[in-house]
């Protein structure tokens, strides 16, 4: 039995917080797209550009030819770890703006001055760097003491961390602004509990960007939802109880923990893959950086294969949420709801879904069949997030985040 019980999902209800620009669309390059496929179109074309500078730094050898090759520490690898830190901030620049500051504003998403969106870009472009600068060192250091051995263990402890702390960077990224508590939220978490969901705790994040939808945060058997302020004010309880449950079953099931391990070991296995390259190493500036650009290029293998897990963990999850008692009707517009105030595609071709979206548009949710369970929930983005570890440069350079900081820790996962 197809998964809607219900006929047609509802019309498009208004963005929140999306104030429409007078000047949207007059530009005659973007007036036959919508913002989903600009944004599509801006993705694809950072992607390429990371993945095709990092084949021709890989051929000719930049790395060595410019940075440290000695196998001891001294100043000049800080030195150079700061200066890759700011080159990969200048190379991030032009995707930054147009992602995060220009498509939004022309196609109407958000009413943001320009100042103000650099303040935040700013401050998540100085912890993303402080972060890549820590692994890097830690990598390093441990890859002398050790070897590969070495090197792999620290990236463990490093993702191991970033799991842990992802609440803590998601809250310096929406600013700080959190909530533990709330009436409505509060009774939306009784409603899920009805449906036999454990209890979890849920915090409310105060994000500016409309395409910010929360998620979970938390080392297993530690889990905290995560929801947006939008969430909590325009849903109803009963469509809040959904989103709600279907953050809970993605922890009850375990696939949001076997989403974590899967990203893990796809960092682990491919940091290990690109250690074997020519010239590549863990043991000095230039070796290390030429394995993290190998990895750059097993990250976008990822990009092409791990989202048809995720979306097979979104379709068992729909299903599940179902079977437990939510109405399907419910589901049906909130998942219409989640979608139009983040990219309103609420269909895909088949080809563009494969390739690009972990989470399915919603007509395809509409007609989805019993899909088992949730195999790896979220397990594409979390790649993503986990892949600061080796100063994976596709973290934010992808179509759902590009430019906007307050997604770079935490990817749209609804």
């Amino acid at each position: 039995m197809p998964l809607w019980k219900s006929g047609k999902l509802p019309q498009s209800q208004a963005p929140v917080e999306i104030i429409p620009v007078e000047h949207a669309l007059h530009d005659e390059r973007l007036k036959n797209l919508s913002y989903a496929r600009a944004r599509l179109w801006l993705g694809m074309s950072g992607v390429g550009a990371i993945v095709v500078g990092s084949v021709i730094a890989l051929l000719l050898d930049l790395p060595s030819r410019l940075l440290p090759t000695a196998t001891n520490a001294s100043w000049a690898d800080a030195e150079a770890i700061v200066a890759i830190v700011v080159g990969i901030t200048a190379v991030m620049i032009p995707i930054d703006f147009l992602g995060g500051y220009y498509l939004p504003t022309r196609f109407g998403r958000m009413a943001i001055s320009a100042s103000k969106y650099a303040v935040g870009w700013v401050s998540g472009v100085l912890l993303q760097g402080i972060l890549f600068a820590i692994s890097f060192a830690a990598i390093l250091t441990a890859g002398r003491v050790g070897g590969l051995g070495g090197a792999i263990v620290a990236i463990s402890a490093i993702t191991i961390v970033h799991v842990a702390i992802q609440g803590r960077l998601v809250r310096l990224m929406t600013g700080g602004h959190y909530e533990v508590s709330d009436d409505k939220v509060d009774r939306a978490a009784l409603r899920a509990a009805e449906w036999g969901l454990k209890h979890r705790p849920v915090t409310v994040a105060q994000a500016a960007d409309p395409g910010f939808n929360g998620g979970i945060v938390g080392l297993p058997h530690f889990e905290t939802v995560v929801l947006p302020r939008n969430f909590v004010d325009r849903l109803t309880v009963n469509q809040l109880a959904v989103v709600l449950a279907r953050r809970m079953v993605a922890i009850d099931s375990g696939g949001r923990t076997r989403g974590i391990l899967l990203a893990v070991g796809w960092i682990l296995a491919g940091f290990g893959l690109s250690s074997l390259l020519p010239g590549a190493g863990v043991t000095s500036v230039a070796e290390l950086t030429t394995t993290c650009l190998g990895f750059t290029l097993w990250t976008f293998l990822g990009l092409l294969t791990l989202p048809t897990v995720s979306r097979q963990a979104s379709y068992a999850i729909d299903c599940e949420v179902v079977r437990r008692g939510a109405e399907p009707e419910t589901l049906a517009e909130t998942i219409s709801m989640l979608d139009t105030w983040q990219d309103d595609e609420p269909s895909r071709g088949a080809v563009i879904e494969t390739v690009f979206h972990p989470v399915p548009s919603v007509n395809n949710r509409k007609h989805m069949r019993e899909s088992g369970s949730p195999l790896a929930w979220h397990a594409a983005r979390m790649t993503l997030f986990l892949s600061w570890s080796c100063m994976g440069l596709l973290s934010r350079a992808v179509h759902c985040n590009a430019g906007r900081p307050e997604l770079w820790t935490m990817l749209p996962a609804d």
